[in-house]
């Protein structure tokens, strides 16, 4: 049988599923976001395959694959032989590849042992401030796989310092009050109105809410579990060993929000999209949310607001830290660094526990100040 030139895309409720031969055996791998995506990963699969089979077939000599870690010398090579080999989900993969980019830009033709610290640490300065961190901690990893391998010696960004950026507070914009939260909620589309209550009332992020299925709430008890998450046009688990996992209390503005909502039955979806799949967050940004703001008059908030919003309500409502990163799925370090000082009355408010507070212990201060 010929080899196949041209792989293939089918869609799949998750997503699209990419297709081609190897000798004549048909092999598929799912969870691509767009058509396009799919047919472009399946028709490089289906020219490998084909060339491969080729030379077997005339006997010429078999070439060898960019993950074949015995021929790695270059950086794109081993790029490219760690992607082949990392087990994870097509979505973290996607990731990945769109990080290793800059490096592969920068360093692709190069002879990986020829890389020096000095260079990679100059590198790191000039990649995009708030995405630096995951960018160069991408390409540490691709190092470590090549030291694991023994494609090198050593790695040479084992000792260069990966800081993340500082959250710059400046773009953080929690709304003002639930009347504003009502306003954006009216300008949306019916299936959609409940979505920036639930958000702003639970804390959950965007790609939690839009993995959520009917049975991962229960409305008589007050609380929804957060089991999985979509992101990228994928649905993955969360891990058992991950605080994402995790029940988040509903408080009544949220319970009657969903009790509201439209009835559907032909999806299992809590918020699904027109034809019963997930919403892609990047659609409803643009499509929904940014309209809806606009039409209420409100000033442009990132749908992750909604997150930032739930934290600084209950911080002023005098939640804990260690309860609020329980119910964020998050690191109270995490909560201090970025939601503790969103208050602007913050100070104002923690002044008063410790006034109530001596004053139920009888420590008074006279006007002396002792």
């Amino acid at each position: 049988m010929p080899a196949r030139q041209r792989g293939f895309a089918r869609k799949r409720p998750s997503g699209w599923l990419a297709g081609w031969y190897v000798d004549g055996r048909q092999v598929a791998r799912g969870g691509f976001r767009t058509r396009t995506e799919a047919l472009d990963y399946a028709n490089e699969k289906a020219t490998v395959a084909a060339t491969r089979s080729n030379a077997i077939r005339f006997g010429d000599p078999i070439p060898q694959a960019a993950s074949d870690v015995s021929t790695v010398s270059t950086v794109s090579q081993l790029i490219d032989a760690f992607l082949a080999r990392h087990d994870v989900d097509p979505a973290t993969i996607k990731k990945l590849r769109s990080q290793l980019g800059h490096a592969r830009r920068a360093f692709g033709d190069r002879d990986i042992a020829s890389l020096t610290a000095v260079e990679l640490d100059v590198w790191r300065a000039t990649l995009p401030e708030r995405s630096r961190h995951y960018m160069f901690r991408a390409a540490r990893q691709v190092f470590e796989y090549g030291v694991t391998m023994k494609v090198i010696d050593t790695n040479p960004t084992a000792r260069i310092r990966n800081r993340r950026a500082a959250v710059d507070r400046r773009q953080i914009h929690p709304f003002e009050s639930w009347e504003q939260v009502q306003a954006v909620c009216e300008e949306l589309d019916p299936r959609c109105a409940a979505i920036p209550i639930v958000l702003v009332g639970t804390g959950l992020r965007p790609e939690e809410l839009f993995g959520l299925d009917r049975r991962d709430v229960d409305l008589d008890a007050g609380v929804l579990t957060v089991e999985r998450v979509f992101t990228q046009g994928v649905l993955k688990d969360c891990k058992k060993s991950t605080r994402q996992r995790r029940r988040v209390p509903l408080r009544g503005r949220v319970v009657e929000a969903i009790r509201a909502m439209p009835t559907r039955i032909d999806t299992p979806v809590l918020f699904p999209a027109p034809r019963g799949g997930r919403i892609d967050l990047e659609r409803f940004r643009y499509r929904e949310w940014a309209p809806a703001l606009r039409a209420a008059g409100i000033s442009h908030r990132r749908v992750y607001d909604c997150r930032h919003t739930f934290a600084s309500w209950a911080i002023a409502g005098g939640m804990s830290l260690f309860h609020l990163s329980r119910i964020m799925g998050t690191s109270t370090t995490m909560i201090g660094d970025v939601y503790a000082h969103l208050l602007p009355d913050s100070e104002e408010y923690l002044r008063g526990l410790l006034d109530a507070y001596d004053g139920v212990r009888g420590l008074t201060v006279d006007s002396a100040g002792h």
